[in-house]
């Protein structure tokens, strides 16, 4: 007997197909919750995995901080009690240091105790000159008289000079303090400001006043335009306009004129400054002697033995009435390729009875220890004789506290130090390079070794690179089980 298969209602086949769906959607979004938090966790893995090596690294630089991890140090003698001594860097120092910025440069006290320590700017030494009283000569006339329309001449009879003064535009009328005359002509440098003297105990007012120069009285040019001059006082304060100050200039005369005659102010005296100078403390000289390269005509190769802050080199040449074309070059290692610095022109000439000599060659901030000098073969060369070289350098100080009991030694020569040094408002406060604290002048004693040249030689450091193998081994492991994971849960139907 044949039975009759009913057909499937069409709600019952929406209803399995819904569901299906659903099901298919929570797959789906476990997979992509899964991927999601294995992504999250590789990437926390690996900040972890990176802190965790740079603590180690600085675990491993801090405990490098001894005295016997130094190749050398030098005994520093304090001067006084204070707290914070100065102390210049002596040769020694650059001659063993492991690192040109010398960062591997530490202060211990007697108990063997790091002190904190500061690089002390480079100063700048400013010479003042004195200023000089300039002779004046008040310049009356017309109030309405224009500065282009006055004529002035000096008139001498025996001791005394005169001076005349006529307006050719102005119309005639009650005379006004125009300005002065300044006679600069005994001067033989350039100056840079004048100051004035007030006639009156208290000057109540400000004015505006005109400068300008000039060779012969007749022809002038502006040196300051507008320029304050005067003084007010309010409640017990003072305020005074003394000084022009203007770009440096050498004349005979100086004329000084006031934009509004009527608010005249009468000076008593004027004198004139040169200009300040500034200049680097006195440089610090090595002497070495420049070796003859075989096989290589003209070139001289020589050896600093250390890591100096160069700035400058001299050449002493063996013989007389020599003139040569040049190149220098330079190179931190000896197995690296040279690198050009400078062209220049050595000579050492006899001449009116003395002896000329090259001047000295600015070479930069250069710290390579190597050097060579390529003369022209072609012009004659040097001749016979050894080729001294002068390296100079401007010594650079350090501050440190006074911390504990001495003997306070400067230690040097580490391959595995990192910058140790504060900076200098830190350990100094309210430094200001202007108004500079007054400390003791220390002073250094012989070279003492430690462990040596070995210290100070640059290794490679299998520890670090040991942390940083297992780092990228670690990442690689967490990536490669992160794949393993999202391929795993991949989404049904999906290959």
């Amino acid at each position: 007997m044949m039975m009759n298969k009913q057909p499937q209602r069409r709600g019952d086949t929406e209803k399995g197909d819904r569901e299906r769906d659903i099901q298919c959607s929570a797959s789906a979004l476990s997979w992509w919750s899964v991927r999601l938090l294995t992504r999250r966790l590789l990437v926390h893995s690996m900040i972890l995995s990176s802190v965790s090596l740079c603590l180690c690294g600085a675990a491993l630089a801090m405990a490098t901080q001894t005295l016997d991890d130094f190749g050398f140090a030098v005994p520093i003698a304090t001067s006084g009690d204070d707290a914070l001594q100065r102390v210049a860097i002596p040769q020694s120092v650059y001659e063993a240091a492991a690192f040109a910025d010398l960062r591997d440069l530490r202060v211990f006290n007697g108990a063997g105790e790091l002190v904190p320590y500061a690089f002390r700017p480079v100063d700048r030494m400013v010479e003042k000159p004195p200023a000089v009283a300039l002779p004046i000569f008040p310049l009356r006339g017309p109030r309405d008289a224009r500065a282009e329309d006055l004529d002035l001449s000096f008139h001498q009879s025996g001791d005394k000079v005169s001076l005349q003064l006529r307006s050719r535009a102005a119309s005639p009328g009650r005379e006004a303090l125009l300005g002065y005359l300044i006679d600069v002509s005994a001067t033989k440098v350039p100056l840079s400001r004048i100051e004035v003297d007030w006639g009156t105990p208290a000057v109540d007012r400000i004015v505006s006043a005109r400068l300008e120069a000039g060779e012969d009285l007749k022809h002038w040019s502006a040196l300051a335009s507008d320029a304050p001059l005067g003084g007010l006082s309010h409640a017990g304060q003072r305020l005074e306009r003394k000084v022009i100050e203007f770009a440096p200039r050498r004349a005979k005369y100086l004329r000084l004129l006031w934009t509004d005659p009527a608010q005249a102010l009468e000076i008593r005296a004027v004198s004139g400054a040169p200009p300040e100078t500034s200049s680097q403390p006195p440089r610090l000289w090595k002497q070495v002697a420049a070796a003859p390269v075989t096989g290589k005509p003209g070139d001289y190769e020589f050896d600093l033995g250390g890591l100096f802050p160069l700035d400058r080199l001299a050449f002493a040449l063996p013989q007389e009435n020599t003139v040569v074309q040049a190149q220098i070059f330079s190179r931190a290692k000896s197995e690296d390729n040279w690198m050009p610095v400078a062209n220049v022109i050595v000579y050492r000439l006899q001449q009116g009875g003395r002896e000329l000599t090259s001047p000295e060659v600015a070479v930069g901030m250069n710290s390579h220890r190597h050097w060579m000098l390529r003369v022209d073969a072609a012009s004659g060369g040097i001749g016979s004789g050894a080729l001294i070289v002068r390296a100079g350098w401007t010594p650079r100080e350090i501050v440190f506290a006074a911390r504990g009991a001495g003997l306070f030694r400067i230690a040097f020569g580490n391959s595995k130090a990192q910058p140790g040094s504060l900076n200098i408002e830190t350990l100094v406060p309210g430094w200001r390079t202007d108004q500079e604290p007054n400390m003791p002048v220390a002073s250094t004693g012989a070279l003492e070794t430690l462990a040596g040249e070995a210290a100070a030689q640059q290794r490679i450091n299998w520890k670090k690179w040991g942390l940083w193998a297992a780092l990228v081994a670690g990442v690689a492991v967490l990536a490669w089980m992160a794949w393993r994971l999202m391929k795993q849960m991949q989404p049904p139907g999906t290959k």
